[in-house]
């Protein structure tokens, strides 16, 4: 799944969707017959200015109406940010994909929070590098809501094969040394659940 950063107070959508669309041609051009199957999203910065969209149909995964959105690392979701989520999934019939969720420290500090998102229909997304690389209370955290049902989803968080390649490795140890490789099947079954693969 390829999900380039959309930010949404600072391109339009239609900008954006020109660029992102003009890549990724071009990536599937290059692309030898037997390579595999690439979906198309966005990571979504959620400002007021996306809201003023009537269709967000672009930002969503290929195939799927489920897209995948980040905040404020110092949101502390309180009711605008819920309108936000609420206007997307009622308005919109988006499903929310919280991205790295082990990187904001409301929703690290308050499990019951995750649950009220899960529970308007929010699907959950760790980057898997956190389970090894993250602080040592953040990966406890992240371990305990792996184990409460929590967590539905994991990613790799590349944005490069320098800087930031994909880093999998260590994370998915941590997870099948903690709980076993069912649990990083079920995981990995999630995804192809939800996006229909």
């Amino acid at each position: 799944m390829l999900t380039p950063h959309y930010y949404s107070d600072s391109i339009s959508l239609a900008d954006f969707t020109a660029r992102r669309n003009a890549a990724f041609a071009n990536l599937q051009a290059a692309l030898p017959p037997d390579a595999p199957r690439l979906l198309l999203g966005a990571e979504v910065y959620v400002s007021r200015y996306l809201m003023n969209n009537t269709d967000l149909t672009p930002i969503c995964i290929t195939g799927t109406r489920c897209a995948l959105l980040e905040h404020n690392f110092s949101d502390n979701f309180g009711s605008e940010t819920l309108d936000r989520i609420t206007a997307l999934t009622c308005d919109h019939g988006i499903r929310p994909i919280l991205a790295h969720i082990e990187r904001y420290k409301a929703l690290m500090d308050h499990p019951g929070l995750i649950d009220e998102l899960r529970d308007m229909g929010c699907a959950t997304q760790v980057n898997i590098s956190a389970f090894a690389n993250a602080s040592f209370g953040v990966r406890r955290k992240l371990l305990k809501y792996l184990d409460s049902g929590r967590i539905d989803l994991i990613g790799s968080d590349c944005h490069n094969l320098g800087s930031r390649p994909p880093d999998y490795a260590d994370g998915a140890a941590v997870i099948v040394k903690k709980f076993g490789d069912s649990a990083l099947q079920a995981l990995i079954q999630n995804a192809h659940t939800l996006l229909g693969c």
